[in-house]
C-alpha cells in the first residue's frame, strides 16, 4: 500500500538529486532552513511561550527531500496543496505523526533496525517476531485509518483523500478481519503462560496443537486434524467400560491425549508447531512487508510536511511574510519583497526584500558597491528555486519562476590549504564539470567567479564561458566586480529593445547609503571600495 504524499503515483525513494548538492547546499547556507525546520512553537494565542527540542528525524527528512527537485508544475502544485492542509490543520498532522512515532518506537523495540531479528522463516524467533511485528502494526494501521475517517472533512487536499480512500480499499474490514482470526488462531506460538490449569482437583496440561480424531461406526477412525483444544478430565467413570475406552482413545471432540513431558514426543511437538506457524505465517508475509513499508514512509513522508509546517512557524517568529511560488512556463523569474532567510535567521533581525522582475532574461549580471546586498540577493534567489522545486513556502510576498531541475552554483572559495593547484585552476575545474552536466531547463548561479586572478584575464575567460552558455539557453545570474565583463555584455545589447539580458546594480545613494536592494541600473565602473573604507574608518 503507497502513501503518495509526496508524489501522486509513487512513493519515496532515493531519486537523482541535484549535480554536486553539496556545492548548493553549502553555497546557500540551506543547513539553516532544516535547522529551522526541526523545531516548533509552542504558543499562547499570539504570544510564543518557547521553542521545542529539534527532532533531527525531521531535519533528516527535510534535507533528503530538498535535495530532489520536483520536474513539473504538477508536481510542485500536489505537494503544496498538501501542504497548504497541513498548515490549517497542524494539530492533525501533529497527532498523526506522534501516532505513527509511537507505533515505530514499538517495532523497534521488536528488533525492526536490526534485520536479522525478524523476517527468517528458518528462525523460531524470527517467526515470534513477525507475529508480534503484525500484531502491533494490524491495530496500527486501524488507528491510523480511524483518524483520517475523522479528520476527513478538514484534510481537503488530494493526497489525503486518496490516501484514505485507499486505506479503505486495500486495508479493509474484511482484510482486518480475516487477518485478526489468523493471528488468534496462532497467538499460541508466542504465548508464554505456563500451558496448565487446575480442574477438579487434578493439574492437566493444555497442549497447544492437539492431534484429535474419534471412533464412529465399526470402530473406523474419523478425520485426523489440527486443533487447539482444552484437556479436559471426564465426569464419567473412568473405571467403567466407557471410561476405559475414553481414557485409552480420548473423547470425541473434548479430550486429547498429553505426552507433555516425553522429551522426543515434545521434540517433535515443537517442530511441528512451527512448520504449521510457519506455513500460516508464510501467507502473511506480502501483507506484513506492505504494512512495514506503509508505516515507514508514512512518518518520513508527513516528517516532510511537519518539517515544512515548522519552516513557516519560524518565519512567523522572524516577522518574515511567506508565499507559495507560482510555477511558470519559459524563463520567468519575479519576486516582490523576497528575503534571504539564511541571513535573517543568522543575524535574528530583519532584512532587506527585494521586487523585481526578470522575466525572460537568459543572463542576468549584478555590479555595484562593495557590500551593497549583491550576494545576499543572489542567494535569496536560489534558497528561494531550491524551496520552490520541493513544494515548501517561499520567504517572500510574491514569487513566481520556471522550474530549473538543473541547478548548479559556482561561488568563490578561500584558498584553501589542502588544494594542489591555485584558486584560479580551482574555480576552473568547477566550472568545467558543471558545464559538462547542463541541459535542458538549466540554471546557474555565480558569485564572484574568476576574481582571484587580474581583471583582465578574469573577464576575458567570464566572457567566453558566459557568452557560451547563454548561447546555450542556459540561465545565468552573475554577481560580478569584473568591470570590463560586464561593460562588454552591456555594450552588445544596449540598443536592443529585446534583448534577453538584464542588469542590475546594487542602489547606492549620493550619501553613500546602501538600501542593499537590486534596481535596474547600467553597470557601474565603480565598486565604491574607498567609500566604503572612509565609512569604516569614520564609524570607527
Amino acid at each position: 500500500m503507497n502513501v503518495n504524499l509526496l508524489y501522486s503515483d509513487k512513493d519515496w525513494v532515493k531519486t537523482q538529486s541535484y549535480y554536486d548538492w553539496d556545492s548548493i547546499y553549502r553555497d546557500l547556507g540551506l543547513q539553516t532552513i532544516v535547522d529551522l525546520s526541526m523545531s516548533d512553537l509552542v504558543m499562547k494565542g499570539s504570544r510564543i511561550m518557547y521553542i521545542t527540542r529539534p527532532d533531527k528525524f525531521l531535519g533528516d527528512a527535510m534535507g533528503k527531500v530538498m535535495r530532489v527537485p520536483l520536474k513539473t508544475k504538477e508536481e510542485i502544485l500536489y505537494r503544496q496543496e498538501i501542504l497548504k492542509d497541513c498548515i490549517n490543520n497542524r494539530e492533525i498532522i501533529e497527532e498523526l505523526y506522534q501516532l505513527v512515532a509511537t507505533i515505530l518506537d514499538d517495532w523497534d523495540q521488536l528488533g525492526r533496525k536490526n534485520k536479522n531479528n525478524s523476517g527468517n522463516k528458518d528462525s523460531r524467533a524470527g517467526l515470534v517476531t513477525d507475529i508480534r511485528v503484525l500484531s502491533l502494526l494490524l491495530p496500527g494501521m486501524r488507528s491510523v485509518r480511524n483518524l483520517l475517517k475523522t479528520k476527513l472533512d478538514k484534510l481537503l487536499s488530494a493526497g489525503f483523500q486518496n490516501l484514505y480512500n485507499r486505506m479503505e480499499e486495500e486495508f479493509s474490514p474484511e482484510l482486518e478481519k480475516n487477518i485478526e482470526l489468523l493471528l488468534e488462531n496462532i497467538s499460541f506460538y508466542i504465548d508464554t503462560l505456563p500451558h496448565e490449569k487446575e480442574k477438579n482437583k487434578f493439574t492437566v496440561n493444555l497442549p497447544r496443537i492437539s492431534v484429535e480424531c474419534g471412533i464412529y461406526d465399526g470402530l473406523k477412525f474419523g478425520d485426523l486434524k489440527l486443533a487447539e483444544l482444552e484437556s479436559k478430565i471426564s465426569s464419567i467413570d473412568p473405571n467403567g467400560i466407557i471410561g476405559k475406552i475414553q481414557g485409552s482413545f480420548g473423547k470425541l471432540s473434548n479430550n486429547s491425549i498429553s505426552l507433555y513431558n516425553n522429551p522426543p514426543i515434545q521434540e517433535d511437538v515443537a517442530n511441528l508447531e512451527f512448520e504449521v506457524v510457519s506455513y500460516v505465517m508464510s501467507y502473511c508475509s506480502e501483507v506484513l512487508y506492505s504494512l512495514g513499508f506503509f508505516f515507514d514512509q508514512l512518518y518520513f513522508q508527513i516528517g516532510f510536511y511537519r518539517a515544512a509546517v515548522n519552516i513557516t512557524r519560524q518565519l512567523f517568529r522572524l516577522n518574515t511574510d511567506y508565499c507559495f511560488p507560482v510555477v511558470k512556463e519559459g524563463d520567468a523569474l519575479s519576486y516582490e519583497d523576497l528575503k534571504e532567510i539564511v541571513m535573517l535567521t543568522e543575524q535574528k533581525k530583519d532584512a532587506v526584500g527585494n521586487t523585481g522582475n526578470i522575466d525572460g532574461k537568459i543572463l542576468t549580471v549584478i555590479t555595484g558597491a562593495n557590500q551593497g546586498g549583491k550576494s545576499t540577493f543572489l542567494r535569496s534567489v536560489g534558497i528561494a528555486q531550491v524551496m520552490m522545486q520541493c513544494g515548501l513556502v517561499v520567504g517572500a510576498k510574491q514569487y513566481s519562476s520556471s522550474i530549473y531541475p538543473n541547478f548548479f552554483t559556482h561561488f568563490t572559495r578561500r584558498e584553501d590549504s589542502a588544494m594542489n593547484s591555485g584558486r584560479l585552476d580551482e574555480e576552473l575545474k568547477r566550472m568545467d564539470r558543471i558545464v559538462s552536466h547542463v541541459g535542458e531547463n538549466s540554471l546557474i548561479l555565480l558569485n564572484e567567479s574568476f576574481a582571484t586572478t587580474t581583471e583582465k584575464e578574469g573577464s576575458t575567460i567570464a566572457y567566453d564561458i558566459i557568452k557560451a552558455l547563454k548561447e546555450e539557453k542556459v540561465r545565468i545570474l552573475t554577481v560580478t566586480h569584473l568591470l570590463s565583463f560586464a561593460q562588454r555584455m552591456y555594450d552588445e545589447v544596449k540598443d536592443d529593445k529585446d534583448t534577453d539580458v538584464a542588469f542590475l546594480s546594487a542602489e547606492h545613494l549620493e550619501d553613500g547609503t546602501r538600501t542593499f536592494k537590486m534596481i535596474p541600473h547600467a553597470p557601474e565602473l565603480t565598486s565604491f571600495g574607498l567609500e566604503l573604507y572612509e565609512m569604516v574608518l569614520n564609524n570607527g
